[in-house]
């Protein structure tokens, strides 16, 4: 067995003739482990949708809930994210819409009500049906699935905000209500 001069092993190892120690390397991976934990954490809390899971029990309550409290009249404004963005804006008076535009525009009237309080239980009422089988209601992709979220008003029962997220090809959908005025 030889001797071995600890310069001599240095110059053989380049890990550690360049400086790099176990310890420098377990620091290393700490700081990486941290940075991702960071980036999840920050992902959470900036971006992940905290929207609840909407369910037919909680649309029924929400509607109830709207019944009950629904004003006559009211204006609303909404503005829609997703494969279509855009906005909407409604005035109902004595529960029939009076004026709606999209976008700027006035739209065909015979589509006005669908931005209406109970135009939005409708649709979401639809998203229901369409989640639980989107390739047979709406012709999607073989696998897709939907997954459907929404925030009810506390007061009014109104829905605040909806969001439809797709995996396999359906087209998302995402809207909130910016303003609610009773009249």
């Amino acid at each position: 067995m030889t001797d071995a001069n600890p310069s001599t092993i240095n110059e053989s190892n380049p890990m550690l003739s360049s400086g790099l120690s176990g310890r420098a390397l377990l620091i290393g991976g700490i700081g990486v482990a941290l940075i991702i934990l960071i980036a999840a954490a920050f992902l959470q809390v900036f971006v992940a949708d905290r929207t609840p899971v909407l369910t037919e029990q909680e649309l029924d309550a929400a509607r109830a809930t709207w019944e009950k409290a629904k004003p006559a009249s009211y204006d609303l404004n909404v503005e829609i994210r997703g494969a279509q963005p855009g906005s909407a804006a409604l005035e109902v008076r004595d529960g029939n819409v009076t004026s709606a535009k999209v976008d700027g525009e006035v739209p065909e009237k015979r589509v006005w009500d669908v931005w209406s309080v109970p135009g939005m239980f409708n649709t979401l009422e639809r998203e229901l049906v369409l989640a639980e089988d989107p390739q047979r209601e709406m012709g999607a992709a073989p696998g897709t699935r939907l997954q459907l979220r929404a925030e009810f008003d506390p007061e009014f029962g109104f829905p605040r905000r909806y969001h439809r997220f797709a995996t396999g090809g359906a087209p998302e959908v995402d809207w909130r209500v910016t303003q609610f005025r009773p009249k």
